[in-house]
């Protein structure tokens, strides 16, 4: 028999147990918006732009922005910060 596949909307059986998805979402609301150094420093979420894909996928609209800052030796790094569409 075929496990039945939870969406991110389905109230998981114990508080402590939230999925990344839920993790990330939450943040998104508490915070406004995450980047991958958020999500991992933050969530322990290592594929941020996976997790955000199958929020996608489930029906979420999240808005995808381009940032350019500084690594630590000074070069020049770009990367995405996600925001919900509102």
């Amino acid at each position: 028999m075929k496990e039945k596949q939870l969406s991110i909307f389905d109230q998981p059986e114990k508080p402590e147990k939230l999925t990344q998805g839920m993790k990330i979402l939450n943040y998104l609301w508490d915070y406004g918006s995450i980047t991958p150094l958020e999500a991992l420093r933050d969530l322990g979420v290592m594929r941020l732009a996976a997790r955000i894909g199958e929020l996608e996928e489930q029906g979420v609209e999240i808005i995808h922005e381009r940032e350019t800052g500084e690594n630590r030796m000074g070069e020049k790094v770009t990367y995405s910060r996600y925001r919900l569409q509102r």
